[in-house]
């Protein structure tokens, strides 16, 4: 299966999914939500999966910033000389669980994956870690 999320006019996020491949930020599941954000932390556009884990619809979270989602990052420099900030990308790296919040308050332990998608654009895959989630 193959889900493809269209972040601007010509960059589109591509992610499959493979039965037999190890689990990884790639595997699409139900708990797994793609959210394109901008240097400072402002959601430009966001997968279905938001809707799934965080009870938002996507386009409730245009222009708000993703601490709305993930509490963790309201007062974390996502960017740092035109990289992710390496400390966030070590804490991702090590899959150091992220508080979530979802839109009825109720928090939630998840897992993040940071990248750059673009010069100007960053891309946040989230996967709950809540038993039973969505």
């Amino acid at each position: 299966m193959e889900v493809t999320m269209a972040i601007a006019s010509n960059t589109q996020l591509k992610y499959s999914h493979d039965t037999n491949a190890p689990r990884s930020p790639a595997a699409a599941d139900d708990n797994l939500a793609v959210i394109a954000l901008d240097d400072t932390g402002e959601i430009s556009d966001c997968s279905r999966g938001c809707e799934e884990i965080f009870g938002y619809h996507p386009d409730e979270l245009a222009g708000r910033h993703v601490s709305t989602l993930l509490p963790q990052l309201g007062g974390t420099e996502l960017v740092l000389d035109d990289r992710v900030h390496p400390r966030l990308a070590f804490l991702c790296h090590c899959a150091m669980p992220f508080e979530a919040r979802h839109r009825n308050g109720t928090r939630f332990d998840s897992e993040l994956f940071i990248n750059r998608l673009d010069r100007h654009k960053v891309v946040v895959l989230v996967r709950s870690l809540a038993a039973g989630a969505a």
